[in-house]
């Protein structure tokens, strides 16, 4: 199984591409590839390094390092639409599978 996150910016243009790693939070990652996602307080509680969830596979879950303080936006099935990437992250035991699969978020301006 290979995941792969594509960041891009609100205009729908593809900012960075690079693999996941389990247990790390989506900014660590980012940060592990050079790519910048600004984080403050690093407990989702100021939303600077909020992401919207453009695109996932349904069997790839994006779940939480530590619950945030702010809540964040869900769809009417309760999947969410947004992530804090200094707590976000994507839970390898959701998972099961051998697939490829891709996330894509669109990182906050």
């Amino acid at each position: 199984m290979t995941v792969t996150i594509k960041l891009q910016n609100s205009d729908g243009n593809l900012i960075a591409t690079f693999p996941w790693e389990d247990k790390q939070s989506i900014s660590q990652i980012a940060e592990n590839n050079g790519i910048d996602i600004p984080v403050s307080c690093g407990i989702g509680v100021c939303g600077v390094c909020k992401c919207k969830i453009v695109s996932w596979n349904q069997y790839t879950q994006i779940d939480k390092i530590s619950m945030p303080m702010r809540p964040l936006e869900r769809d009417n099935d309760g999947n969410f639409q947004e992530v804090f990437a200094c707590v976000g992250w994507i839970s390898s035991e959701a998972i099961k599978d051998i697939d490829n699969h891709e996330i894509i978020l669109e990182k906050n301006m």
